[in-house]
Parts: C-alpha cells; sequence; structure tokens
C-alpha cells in the first residue's frame, strides 16, 4: 500500500500538468505541486485561454487560486492574494490578486482586480508586462 501511494504522489505533479499549455506553465505547476507534502490538484478553470491584450486572440492565464494541496490548503494565495501568470505573444507576467477578471472600456482592455480595500484596480498590457496606467 505504501508504495502505490508514493507512486501516486509522485505521478500527481504529471498528471495535472497539459503540454499544450506554456512550458511556463507547466513548470510553475511541477514546482507548486513540489510544495505539497499531500495530494496537489487543479480546480477547473485554473489555466484559461482569455483574450487579455485586445488583440481579439486568446492569451493565457494561469490563476495559483485553484491550486490546492491536501495537507495545506492555504499554501498557494497569501494575505494580498494569490499569483496569476499570463502568457501574451510569448511574453510571461504576472501579478498577485485576490480575484480578477477582464474588462474592456472604449476599446482598451483592463485585467482588473480589487485592491486592499475592495477599489477595483485596472492593469494593461504593455506588451512586455502589466502597468497601472495613470
Amino acid at each position: 500500500m505504501h508504495r502505490l501511494l508514493a507512486v501516486f504522489l509522485v505521478a500527481s505533479p504529471a498528471l495535472a500538468q497539459d503540454p499544450s499549455w506554456p512550458a511556463e506553465f507547466n513548470r510553475v505547476v511541477s514546482e507548486s505541486a513540489g510544495f505539497c507534502e499531500g495530494e496537489f490538484s487543479l480546480a477547473e478553470g485554473t489555466v484559461t485561454r482569455i483574450d487579455l491584450s485586445g488583440d481579439g486572440m486568446p492569451d493565457w492565464l494561469l490563476d495559483t487560486a485553484g491550486f490546492t494541496c491536501s495537507t495545506t490548503p492555504s499554501l498557494y494565495c497569501g494575505i494580498l492574494g494569490c499569483t496569476v501568470y499570463t502568457e501574451i505573444d510569448g511574453a510571461i507576467g504576472m501579478l498577485t490578486l485576490k480575484s480578477w477578471e477582464v474588462v474592456t472600456e472604449q476599446g482598451e482592455t483592463f485585467l482588473t482586480a480589487p485592491d486592499q480595500q475592495g477599489q477595483p484596480i485596472r492593469y494593461r498590457w504593455t506588451g512586455t508586462d502589466w502597468e497601472q496606467p495613470d
């Protein structure tokens, strides 16, 4: 029984990955699974295809809020939120957010999230990183 359990736990991180995902996402999932001493899993929707840049093409988003470790429920998110990774046209971006949504206003697309007081903050993709517009 112990031998079978050990094989399952070692195999779990590989099962949580997908070859169609960006390589950086698979690396993040693998490393995150390695921190878990129990059973690691991903919630449905942890990896999402959505237009983040406003060019009409789907980009990649990985939200670590969807990571679960059976022995340490709060392992992947902290008081400031969870890490959100994006891949847009091959460039990787990263933000720490409590929640997020994509909003397009006057032809410009933003990733929005609440700040610590619950007020919305808008982030715009610059082509290489996320910025808060003035």
